[in-house]
């Protein structure tokens, strides 16, 4: 395995593990047991690190070395409002722009994400949690995905993936939202395909919207 692949391993890795709080908020990162936890070498750490800082995930604490970033009402605020801002505009010219091949994006990823939430109804596992969580971001990734922008979609990605830090501690709190969110799906790759941009851009924005809400009760 090349280094570059050993390096892509431990950072997806890592991310996962503060992303379902096997790595907590605001935990130090000591190189050592990180090496020995991932089995892989000082420098490769190093560098995933680094790169875990530009995602938003780690900060360093001046020469204290690696920190899980923390969480806070603020920064989940500030989240939701640049999701808001980059997938409304995204979904908005998709379905100004998308073609069949866009239609059929979005249908596959709802059909994958249908199913495994039919599965959270009667079962609760962290594997099932992880499943829905990839799938939840293809579909909504498949729905900005005719946007036009590679810029668009890389700033998309990297701010869903820290607002999934939120979903999954939401998860965690209040348990799955069974039937509410799968009608939430449904109907907004619905009125997405048909191309109903204001409801699509309404629906959509209550559906993101309801974590934070949730996240205060």
């Amino acid at each position: 395995m090349s280094s570059s692949t050993v390096a892509e391993t431990v950072y997806n890795e890592i991310r996962d593990d503060i992303l379902y709080g096997e790595l907590q908020p605001g935990v130090k990162l000591k190189l050592e047991a990180l090496r020995e936890r991932y089995s892989v070498g000082v420098n490769t750490l190093r560098e995933v690190l680094n790169r875990l800082v530009a995602s938003g995930f780690v900060f360093v604490e001046g020469q204290k070395g690696f920190r899980v970033v923390e969480t806070s009402p603020s920064n989940f605020k500030e989240l939701t409002a640049m999701r808001l801002l980059l997938e409304r505009d995204g979904l908005s010219a998709s379905m100004k722009d998308g073609d069949v091949e866009w239609e059929a994006r979005v249908a596959a990823a709802h059909h994958k994400l249908a199913a495994i939430e039919k599965k959270m109804m009667v079962e609760d596992s962290r594997e099932l949690t992880v499943r829905w969580s990839q799938y939840d971001r293809e579909f909504h990734q498949a729905l900005i995905s005719a946007c036009g922008s590679d810029l668009h979609l890389r700033l998309h990605r990297e701010i869903f993936d820290q607002f999934r830090r939120y979903v999954v501690i939401e998860l965690k709190t209040h348990g799955f939202r069974g039937q509410e969110i799968i009608d939430e799906h449904r109907v907004l790759c619905e009125l997405a395909l048909a191309r109903d941009a204001d409801a699509a851009i309404a629906r959509l924005t209550d559906h993101i919207e309801t974590y934070r809400h949730r996240s205060q009760d």
